[in-house]
């Protein structure tokens, strides 16, 4: 008999404080068998085991240890032990659902072959470990677990599975194990289970023929990698959500640390914890271990690094069980060298890959594109490499704390440099490859890239920084919205001889608001251009004109923008001259010459089309016009110009851009007397901002579409939304750059215009408050509004008395916070003033 079988009666019993005779009696065996039992000179049969574990109320693990103990014998393992029990889940948290599925499947007998599969640690044994309980005790089945992790001949298994039916010793039998096993069972039902088949999975054909042959018997193995043979029946575990997770935490915790206790205080810290270990349940049982000496806090502090927190699993594990670090690796142990060294050279991938992108550095590092799939497949059904599905296109990513084990080996190799080198150089590729056209399946996709962007060009700065496209690089920052982070990746770029990266950061420094940012490093780039180098110079007298117009100082922005479109002609490039022509453009309409701002942006239109220039630059001109068209009272054709601006900026993902164009669109149509559509557009507007996959640094765009929704708000008669947009944003939208400002005083102006009859006195004070903005920005009113806000002005003197009139207009044109949130208040349909 087994001596585990004599020692867990033994403790059992007296756990309960039952004496030898009070379980005899209970159990209807002889007090004599039991003590022998005790001494382990009796071996007793299974009914007896039975009849014991009933009398001792076991259930759960407790019983599972105890009738494989009772089984165990000649060279067969037993299943391995669970954790000690947890209560009524069996040992389980989060896996209720897994183990009913498989009671079912192996109890309706459709599927004789099932995997349950995972990636290491995921909880494979202990499921199987339950569902053998389960079978034991919820049904008549006969069934045989046994764990061949020691097995790793694959030869042997089917002579391993054979022993565990049949029973140890010599069968004196020249049939093939296979016929022997299907000569014993002669169609009688019975279920085994194969525990950690992950180095045997060689063994498949044959385990396969074992089912076909033996039609009363049903095969569950566990193994990291499905066994792929016909009529296989996957069990795929995922990750544990996050409150099982925090449940399963909490538990271990309090084995670790008995003080330990889930409260209002650690709940978000052990919540965290869960999610960044990605809800893999031994990496949350690695991590609750460590309540002995942390608390929840200190420990999401530590887990930047997981490999070397989650450590110290305890003793009696599996070595592979015992550190999340040991784990992966001997996961990968399960898989071939090429697929290895892929698995390394994914680490050089923060954000994981693409197929294209895998394919290609692979080629370049001497792997065969025709075996990358193969290599991956490995990855994948280990669950090394996740997989995911985006535009149709498959990216392979590290898990966290794999995506750590593969920078380690990465930094280890020989070929470290040629890896970072093949991958930086994919991604500079895919950069200058896209220019703003609806992008190609190879070119850069704004967000989901942006990590692997990163990385590459942190190593080209150094390594190659003249493999940098500078231009695709700041189209790429101006998309992502991300403008800082671009301003100082260009700066490098410039520092390491890429002397336009300082005049495409000082675009980006103009775009986030920073003018005198912007003019530092033009003027750098001025000093440092060669004479003959006439594209550059456009391009930095570009920038130099439009911050001096943002200054809203014509004379030096003239001057800039003039030099620009000298020297634009003797470099040839129609493209240069379209943008300075549309720079021209914005200046002129700063200043109050529509005129010439409508002439200028014409033919910047023309060039652009004709030179075949990207979606954005095409988008921004026709914005453009319809603000220009929308301020010459030309609602329709503004309408028009600004749904053809915002369907091109869609076009390439440039999200926030194509909702600015429809809040404009929105503008229009309401001057168009259409305000059901112009509600239509600004929520277009919303939701297309809402889709923006990386707003970045750009706070303006969001707080313009604000400020015109509370104009179409108003127009549709939602005062109290109007009014309560108007005191969020405008406090804010008084302390940003020129241009927010100019929109806060369009919005004031727009709402004093619809206020005058309902609130006279708030309408006169909104009106002298868009005045000042305008007179402070060194601007004129635009044309159109300035006919609207002149009528408005006339009728609140009428209707109000000179004293209240006068007190409303200084209060406005003081522009104070205070005043103007009040002022905006009176939106609201509840908060009239009274004429006095």
């Amino acid at each position: 008999m087994s001596e585990a079988l004599s020692e867990l009666v033994r403790r059992h019993r007296r756990s309960v404080g039952m004496s030898q005779a009070e379980l005899a009696g209970r159990s209807g065996i002889s007090e004599r068998a039991i003590r022998d039992l005790e001494r382990g000179s009796s071996r007793p049969r299974q009914h007896s085991v039975r009849a014991i574990a009933g009398a001792l109320r076991l259930a759960g693990p407790d019983l599972v240890v105890f009738l494989s103990a009772g089984r165990s014998g000649g060279g067969i393992a037993p299943v391995p032990a669970p954790v000690p029990a947890l209560g009524a889940g069996m040992g389980l948290v989060g896996r209720r659902r897994e183990l009913g599925a498989l009671v079912d499947l192996v109890r309706g007998g459709r599927h004789r072959q099932i995997t349950i599969t995972g990636p290491g640690g995921i909880g494979k044994s202990r499921l199987a470990t339950a569902l053998v309980a389960a079978l034991e005790t919820g049904t008549d089945l006969d069934v045989r677990g046994i764990d061949v992790s020691a097995v790793h001949d694959p030869t042997l298994l089917v002579e391993v599975a054979a022993e565990a039916i049949l029973g140890p010793g010599p069968s004196g039998s020249r049939l093939p194990t296979v016929e022997r096993v299907a000569a014993e069972l002669r169609g009688r039902r019975l279920v085994l289970l194969l525990d950690c088949c992950d180095r045997v999975v060689a063994a498949a054909p044959d385990l396969a023929l074992l089912v076909r042959r033996c039609p009363g018997l049903t095969l569950v193995v566990t193994s990291q990698r499905p066994l792929r043979v016909t009529g296989e029946r996957l069990v795929r575990l995922a990750p544990l959500p996050p409150p099982e997770a925090v449940e399963l935490f909490a538990l271990r915790a309090a084995e670790a640390n008995p003080a330990f206790e889930l409260t209002l205080d650690n709940a978000a810290a052990v919540t965290s914890v869960c999610v960044r270990v990605g809800g893999l349940p031994l990496a949350v049982e690695l991590a609750a271990a460590r309540m002995r000496i942390l608390t929840p806090a200190e420990l999401v502090e530590r887990l930047g690094r997981q490999l070397p927190v989650l450590t110290d699993g305890a003793a009696d594990l599996p070595a592979r069980h015992r550190s999340l670090r040991a784990t992966i690796e001997s996961s990968l142990d399960l898989v071939d060298p090429p697929a290895r060294a892929m698995f390394d050279w994914l680490g050089a991938f923060p954000a994981g890959g693409v197929l294209d992108d895998v394919e290609a550095v692979a080629t370049v590092l001497g792997a065969g594109a025709g075996s990358v799939l193969g290599m991956l497949g490995e990855l994948v059904d280990t669950g090394l490499v996740r997989t995911t599905t985006e535009a149709g296109r498959s990216r392979y990513t590290l898990p966290d704390p794999m995506s750590e084990l593969a920078a380690e080996r990465l930094a280890a190799r020989d070929d470290r440099g040629r890896v970072d080198a093949a991958v930086a150089g994919r991604l500079l590729v895919r950069l200058s490859r896209w220019s703003g056209q609806p992008a190609p399946t190879d070119s850069i996709v704004v967000g989901r890239d942006a990590d692997n962007l990163r990385a590459a060009l942190a190593w080209a700065v150094v390594h190659r920084p003249g493999d940098i496209d500078i231009h695709a690089l700041y189209r790429y920052f101006q998309l992502s919205g991300r403008y800082v982070e671009g301003e100082a990746i260009l700066v490098r770029a410039a520092a390491a001889g890429q002397v336009l990266g300082r005049v495409r950061a000082g675009q980006l420094a103009l775009l986030r608001g920073d003018l005198a940012g912007a003019e530092r490093l033009g003027t750098a780039a001025l000093a440092g251009l060669d004479p003959a180098d006439h594209a550059g110079r456009v391009l930095t007298h570009l920038l130099l004109g439009t911050a001096a117009s943002e200054r809203r100082d014509a004379g030096t922005a003239r001057r800039h923008l003039r030099t620009a479109l000298r020297h634009a002609r003797p470099a040839g490039d129609d493209q240069l001259t379209a943008t300075v022509l549309n720079n021209l453009g914005v200046l002129s309409a700063t200043m109050g010459n529509l005129r010439a701002a409508d002439r200028q942006w014409t033919a910047a239109l023309v060039v652009k089309r004709r030179a075949g220039m990207g979606a954005i630059t095409i988008g921004t001109t026709l914005n453009n016009l319809a603000e220009l068209a929308r301020e010459r009272g030309q609602a329709a054709l503004a309408a028009g110009r600004a749904d053809e601006a915002a369907s091109v900026f869609a076009s390439v993902g440039f999200h926030r851009a194509a909702a600015q164009a429809q809040s404009t669109r929105a503008l229009a149509l309401l001057a168009d007397d259409a305000p059901a559509a112009a509600t239509a557009a600004i929520d277009r507007a919303e939701a297309l901002l809402a889709g923006a996959s990386d707003a970045g640094d750009d706070e303006r765009t969001a707080l313009v579409i604000r400020l015109r929704r509370s104009v179409v708000l108003h127009a549709a008669g939602r005062f109290a939304e109007a009014s309560e947009i108007m005191g969020r944003t405008m406090p804010v939208a008084l302390s940003a750059d020129h241009r927010t400002r100019e929109e806060a005083a369009f919005t004031l102006g727009a709402h004093a215009a619809r206020l005058v009859h309902r609130d006279p006195v708030a309408a006169a004070g909104l009106a002298a408050a868009c005045t000042a903005l305008f007179t402070q920005a060194n601007r004129p009113v635009p044309g159109n509004l300035a006919g609207v806000l002149d009528g408005a002005v006339a009728a609140c003197r009428t209707a109000t008395p000179p004293a209240v009139y006068a007190r409303a207009e200084a209060d406005g044109a003081s522009l104070s916070t205070v005043a103007l949130v009040r002022l905006a208040a009176a939106i609201g349909p509840d908060r009239h003033h009274q004429v006095r």
